[in-house]
This record gives C-alpha cells, structure tokens and sequence, in this order.
C-alpha cells in the first residue's frame, strides 16, 4: 500500500488531500471499532467524506441558504476513494441535527431557515460521516445606518509617513418589529456586509495591494467584508501604510447590505466621506 493510499484511509481527520487545502473528513478508519482496516480497491467505494465550509455566514429565517448574488447555495461535499480521487456523482445525503432550526433536502443539500438558532449539519455517505459543519439562522434585514460620525479626517505625511487609519466605519444591520407598541430595530447577527471603494477612481485605491489606499479589519489586513457581530454591528476601516506613495485628497467608501435576493433595505448602501490631510 503506498503512502498516500494509507493516509487516506487511516486518518481520521484534518488530513491535506489532492485539492491542496485543509478538508473536513472522517475515514472509515473511524467507523470499524477505531483501527485501520484494509478496506477493498474498488474505485466507487468511499473511504472518507470532505464537507466544506459554507460560503456565507447564515440563513435568514423562512428563506433559503443563498450566496451575494441571490442564488440558491448548497453544502458541498465529496466522497473519496481508497486512490484519493473524487467519486462523481456519489450519492451523498445530508443530515441537520437540529430540524427544528432549519430544514434540509437530504439528497440536495438545500437549506431553509425555520428559526433563529444554529445547528450542525453533516454528510454521510456508506457509513461514513463527515465532520460538522455550523449552519446559523438570522432574522431577516430590513434597515442598515452608519454608527458614529459618516464624515471624518485623517492625517497622513510622505514625508514622515506613518500607518494611518480612519478609525472603524461601523455599521448597524437591524430587524424591523415592535416592541412595547413602538417601531423599533432589532440586532441582525452573522449577517455579510459588503465594503468597496468608490472613490477615488485613478487607480490610488486598491482591495488587496496594501502599497496603495485599501479597506482592513481589526488587525490592519486588506477586507473588504465584514460579518454583523451579537449587536448586528460590522465594521472596517480605511488604511494607509507606510508604503503608498500616492494619497488621495478624499475617500468614499460605501457599506451595502441587502437580502438574501438581492433586494434593497432602508439605508443602504451606508456611505462615508474621509477627508485625507497633509500631517505636518
């Protein structure tokens, strides 16, 4: 048995497969009373189970799991061979642990919110089972607005050039309800907020070159989305380092948030003005 052959089949979890990333995978291995088992050549048997992360954070509630372009989006998952190969068309079900959280087509893989909560999900395949994956459930936005000032400066010198930031652009994603008879918003959590640029347009601006103008996150790093945390805030900041050499006068960045099928909320996109100056 070569290396590779025995690794597929003998380790259990977190192994690099052919794909060239981490996958989530339990072998079978797992499943015949802990031990190795020499398991037969036959190229349609499965001898582990990959289960994805799914590409967005949450399912609104009474909708189905959908990706930023409004389209109906699945677990992917893939069931291997003993020769580490992808088996097509192998029929893979798929399980939630918490149906009273969201429902699951098991042949499909397609996902609908029943109520607020999280729950994990899992592929099975000939005995095999996949390590979970968190499936969370939000409300549903209906209103986003800038937090603390939409318009601010910041300081930046060539000549003594210094990392700059424009502090958070925070962002509130809110749930339209009534609460003790008045209109009120309530807190969207796990929910994506778009960040972009638009302004400049000379090229001084960039979503990932950090020797030009970019949007980071907490720890300084080029993003440009954010995930409304407990208090449905997000939040990203524009980022000056110390190896651009052309600085714009003016930054506008826009927020966008809307729903599941693309339709728009009151209040976005969010917009903020940064005014950039010349520091002493």
């Amino acid at each position: 048995m070569s290396r590779g052959v025995r690794d597929a089949r003998c380790t259990t979890r977190g192994r690099r497969s052919v794909f060239g990333v981490t996958r989530l995978r339990w072998t079978a291995a797992a499943l015949v009373l802990g031990a190795c088992t020499e398991l037969g050549s036959d190229p349609q048997a499965a001898v582990a189970i990959e289960l994805e992360p799914l590409p967005v954070p949450s399912v609104v509630v009474g909708d189905t799991l959908r990706d930023s372009t409004g389209a109906v989006v699945t677990p992917l998952a893939r069931a291997i061979n003993v020769n580490n190969e992808v088996i097509a068309g192998a029929p893979v079900r798929f399980l939630a642990l918490d149906t009273a959280v969201v429902g699951i087509d098991s042949a499909t893989g397609v996902i609908v919110g029943k109520r607020l909560g999280t729950t994990p999900v899992i592929a099975r395949i000939q005995g095999l089972q996949s390590e979970r994956i968190t499936v969370v459930v939000t409300l549903r936005p209906d209103t986003a607005y800038g937090l603390d000032s939409l318009q601010r400066t910041m300081q930046f010198s060539l000549a003594s050039p210094t990392a700059a930031s424009s502090g958070p652009l925070r962002v509130f994603v809110g749930h339209d309800t009534v609460l003790a008879g008045l209109d009120t918003a309530i807190a969207v959590p796990s929910y994506l907020v778009r960040y972009r640029i638009v302004f400049p347009t000379d090229g001084s601006v960039s979503d990932t070159d950090t020797t030009k103008v970019v949007l980071a996150n907490d720890l300084g790093r080029p993003s440009t989305m954010d995930t409304t945390d407990a208090s449905g805030i997000a939040s990203r900041a524009v980022r000056i380092s110390t190896a651009v050499s052309v600085i714009p006068d003016s930054v506008i960045v826009e927020a966008q948030v809307s729903r599941p099928d693309t339709s728009s909320i009151a209040g976005a996109p969010v917009r903020f003005v940064i005014r950039i100056l010349g520091a002493p």
